[in-house]
């Protein structure tokens, strides 16, 4: 699948206390969209962490959707650009996430291939126990 922009969930979302870092890689614009995993809020850190799923059969806002925002550029150096700043951001040279092309779905039905930096599937049950799984899917309660 090819990626046309990045999935964001978490802190770089609207309100989000990272959102000036995403800003400032130009981004064309973003728009709610919907991508399949399932979504953790880690309390001692402070952010959030998803592990993709399988695409669930009922649409968004059903359970095994994450909510969030597809991030559009305006070209491909562009959105490798972008990917380059945030992969510091997210430690993805460390292994605190890994950078990977998912599905998502637009509020208008549209489908895409996104960047989403998702937790490694091996700490799932590391998640399991020390976070609190976010049934709906939507980080936004935690936004500050």
């Amino acid at each position: 699948m090819i990626a046309d922009g990045i999935f964001i969930y978490g802190t770089l979302r609207e309100g989000g206390r990272y959102r000036t870092w995403l800003e400032r890689t130009h981004p064309q614009g973003w728009t709610p969209a919907h991508a399949p995993g399932r979504l953790f809020h880690l309390p001692a850190e402070g952010y959030p962490a998803m592990v993709a799923g399988q695409e669930p059969c009922a649409p968004p806002p059903e359970p095994g959707w994450v909510l969030g925002e597809f991030v559009g550029y305006e070209d491909d150096e562009d959105l490798e650009q972008a990917l380059a700043d945030l992969d510091a951001l997210e430690d993805v040279e460390g292994g605190l996430y890994e950078r990977r092309v998912l599905p998502v779905l637009l509020e208008n039905g549209h489908r895409y291939g996104a960047w989403t930096y998702l937790f490694p599937e091996d700490r799932l049950p590391i998640l399991e126990k020390v976070a609190v799984e976010l049934e709906s899917g939507d980080w936004g309660p935690y936004l500050y």
